[in-house]
């Protein structure tokens, strides 16, 4: 056997058979395709901006229930910031997406909104400290990634023309 003929069958059996460098995409593709994905949106602004509408809206569905006006008044006398975490699956031509959805009702709905964006930040940064100790287990199994990939800030319409 030849070296030229080693090379040939070498090259035809990677380029056909679906093993080595050039298929690395095809081949992330599959296990993520496979697999799903996990993708967290946080949506943060004052009641009343449409966070909740435009979640409905982007979903095609009722994923998070609008507050009603009394219960949007008593919560506002509570004067904290809420996490509320929306879990929903979607699958689209055969593609897994586990979303989470972030929501922070009480978020700037106050005369004094100093330090109203700190549970926002601790809840970033635990999520973030939570998967790096997941990641730094022997074993790995089960890892649950609530990082949050997306923030969608909601600013009040002011009406000046």
């Amino acid at each position: 056997m030849s070296a030229s003929d080693a090379n040939g069958s070498a090259k035809t059996q990677a380029s056909s058979g679906g093993i080595g460098i050039a298929n690395l995409p095809n081949q992330l593709h599959k296990i993520v395709t496979k697999k799903g994905t996990n993708f967290s949106l946080m949506v943060v602004g004052e009641s009343g901006t449409g966070k909740t509408t435009f979640i409905n809206t982007l979903l095609t569905t009722e994923l998070i229930e609008p507050l009603d006006d009394a219960s949007r008044r008593k919560k506002q006398l509570d004067r904290t910031v809420d996490i509320n975490i929306h879990k929903a699956e979607l699958e689209e031509k055969m593609f897994s997406v586990k979303l989470n959805v972030v929501d922070t009702p009480g978020f700037g709905d106050y005369v004094d909104n100093n330090d109203c964006w700190l549970p926002v930040v601790d809840f970033i940064e635990n999520q973030y400290e939570q998967y790096l100790r997941q990641e730094q287990q022997p074993v790995r199994k089960g890892v649950v990634d609530m990082r949050v990939h997306a923030c969608l800030y909601f600013i009040r319409p002011n009406g000046h023309t």
